[in-house]
């Protein structure tokens, strides 16, 4: 057992570090109170979707067989009369555009758009969004043989003439004599190593389901290059007469000076 004196003594220094670890915790607190204090926690939005049912809806189409031109001239005229929910008038116009390109892809692998607006924005052909498609590995002939999985190639033999001359190595000489291994083609047969004999080849081709669309900074989500509003010309004030070097007393007298 410990003597009195250092009992005591062990005591003071876990009451010393007791008291030591409370204060730093407090400050830790307060300080972590003083740094949240003027933070303001981001708000989550959701970003406003619309169905194929409610763009329509929205854009004043009755039918849902309408073409990309349709769309686009529809979605002109709208913006030109000035609404009030212009971010869902974007918003249809985009929905349904981007329905129409990907029926186009999944039909024919790249969709066609004729823009109809006077200054359509060459950034984005006047869909006013640029598509990112998914892509996907699909088997496809192959370009060098047709899927034919063989090739003509020239014969090593003849060299692609159909003869050659077989030396006689006992009497000298030779005979010009019809080559074997194309019997006179000039030409062989063989697997084709591009495919490897199998006549197709994968190939990553983009699919018609859209990943992302970025906005177009170019015209700002319309597809056309909108007016710039005319700036007002600025009133040209009248200077005062006279200046720091002449007051307006002695210009007046100087005017009467003159006329005399």
């Amino acid at each position: 057992m410990l003597p009195a004196d250092v009992r005591a003594s062990q005591g003071d220094a876990e009451a010393m570090t007791s008291h030591i670890v409370r204060k730093y915790q407090s400050q830790l607190f307060h300080y972590n109170l003083f740094l949240l204090k003027g933070v303001t926690m981001p708000q989550v939005t959701e970003e406003r979707t619309m169905t194929i049912e409610e763009a329509l809806q929205f854009a004043g189409l009755e039918s849902p067989d309408v073409t990309p031109e349709l769309v686009m001239t529809g979605f002109e005229i709208a913006w030109k009369g000035h609404p009030k929910d212009r971010k869902g008038l974007i918003l249809a116009k985009n929905t349904l555009l981007q329905h129409l390109v990907s029926q186009q892809m999944e039909k024919q692998r790249y969709f066609e758009i004729v823009s109809p607006f006077e200054t359509s924005c060459i950034h984005c052909r006047g869909t006013g969004e640029i598509y990112k498609f998914m892509r996907k590995p699909v088997k496809v002939n192959c370009h060098i043989c047709a899927g034919k999985k063989k090739v003509n190639v020239t014969c090593r033999k003849c060299e692609g003439t159909g003869r050659y001359v077989e030396r006689d190595k006992k009497f000298g000489g030779g005979i010009n004599v019809e080559c074997m291994t194309c019997k006179g083609k000039g030409k062989v047969r063989v697997k084709c190593s591009h495919c490897f004999g199998k006549g197709k080849i994968k190939k990553i081709v983009p699919d018609h389901h859209i990943k992302s669309t970025t906005p177009c900074k170019h015209c700002d989500e319309l597809g056309f290059i909108a007016p710039k509003p005319k700036s007002k010309p600025k009133k040209h004030e009248t200077p005062p007469i006279g200046n720091p070097v002449i007051t307006q007393e002695n210009a007046a007298a100087l005017t009467e000076m003159i006329k005399d």
